[in-house]
């Protein structure tokens, strides 16, 4: 018998299927879809003995647990069946949250006042049937004067623009992913605890990534407010600018960036977020850790959390004993490497720790 900790089912219809040639299961945040699973069996498979009970079609409602643990909720999203007269083979796929890339914000007048984006947020999910989830602490309460949707813009885009006026005022920025419930989750702050995995213990394989992205030193954000009978002429053209510098490594030097407000607001508050948010973007991408690890849980017990704390200790690299964010953990299984887990590994912050000091 196998060891329940290394069996993943896919559940269809409420039907269970097993024995699967590779198994990759998929979590992240700040990537689209968030959640997503792909499945694959050929000719020799135990589950290919009959390929009649293999009608898994588009559509159909599905889950997946690994070792034991619901690990995703969505529809399937492809079937695709290849054979000839030596090979068979099948792989299915799914994802959850397509019908918020796809489908588009439907409201009567298509205008908020005076709401904040949780209430917005709430509002635009309704359609699709989406419970809105927070994580990792609350959402900030600042009122967003107006708001105003594009006709035909998706849910997705509408509130992923909304979010980043508002990201900085949250540890992990106005994040947005899922959980194995298929919920629409909201990250605003690490979640799921903390673990260590150390080189020759726990990493399989390492990899370390310092690069400087977009070349971009200094960054400002520009915009203009929306008129009103209270506000307007110059008072709404106006056009704020607020602007930061990125902590960067070494002598590394760049060149300015603008980046113009996605909501028309004169409020500097916003202003000042939006250019935070773009700061700590890019400052994230600035290092990417990634480390292989055996099995799909974590020490601390349960699956690998994406937005959880990760120290990664290795002498090997720059970030050895820093605490990281886990932006993607994909969960595989196939007869060549056996059990695995990648885990995709960042943090803005951690730049300006390393960064020289002028007064150095």
């Amino acid at each position: 018998m196998p060891n329940p900790r290394y069996v993943a089912v896919l559940t269809v219809d409420g039907k269970e299927y097993k024995d699967w040639e590779t198994v990759m299961v998929k979590h992240q945040f700040r990537s689209q879809p968030a959640y997503f699973c792909r499945f694959t069996c050929s000719e020799g498979s135990p589950i290919t003995k009959n390929w009649g009970a293999l009608q898994i079609m588009p559509g159909a409602e599905c889950t997946v647990a690994l070792g034991g643990l619901l690990a995703f909720t969505g529809p399937v999203t492809t079937r695709q069946v290849f054979y000839d007269s030596k090979r068979h083979h099948i792989e299915i796929q799914a994802a959850n949250h397509m019908e918020i890339q796809v489908g588009s914000v439907v409201h009567q007048t298509g205008e908020w006042k005076d709401k904040t984006f949780e209430e917005v947020a709430r509002d635009v999910l309704k359609p699709v049937k989406l419970k809105l989830v927070v994580e990792g602490g609350a959402l900030p309460k600042i009122k967003i004067p107006v708001v105003r949707s594009t006709p035909g813009e998706s849910i997705f885009d509408f509130l992923d623009n909304l979010a980043r006026a508002f990201s900085a005022s949250t540890s992990l920025g106005i994040s947005f992913t899922s959980n194995p419930k298929g919920d629409f989750v909201v990250l605003v702050g690490p979640t799921g605890g903390k673990d260590e995995v150390t080189e020759g213990k726990d990493i399989i394989e390492g990899r370390e990534t310092i690069y400087d992205p977009y070349l971009g030193q200094d960054i400002a954000t520009s915009s203009q407010g929306p008129g009103t009978n209270k506000i307007w002429g110059a008072h709404a053209a106006s056009v704020p600018f607020v602007g930061m510098t990125l902590d960067m490594l070494g002598k590394m030097t760049g060149a300015p960036q603008v980046t113009v407000s996605e909501l028309p607001t004169v409020a500097d508050n916003v202003i000042k977020g939006r250019t935070t948010t773009e700061r700590n973007w890019m400052m994230e991408d600035f290092i990417t850790v990634f480390a292989t690890v055996h099995g799909w849980f974590r020490p601390s017990g349960g699956l690998w959390d994406r937005g959880q704390n990760v120290v990664v200790n290795s002498p090997m690299l720059v970030m050895n004993g820093i605490s990281l964010i886990l932006k993607s953990a994909t969960f595989t299984q196939d007869n060549r490497t056996g059990t695995r887990t990648v885990l995709e590994l960042v943090n803005a912050n951690v730049i300006s720790q390393l960064a020289p000091q002028e007064n150095q």
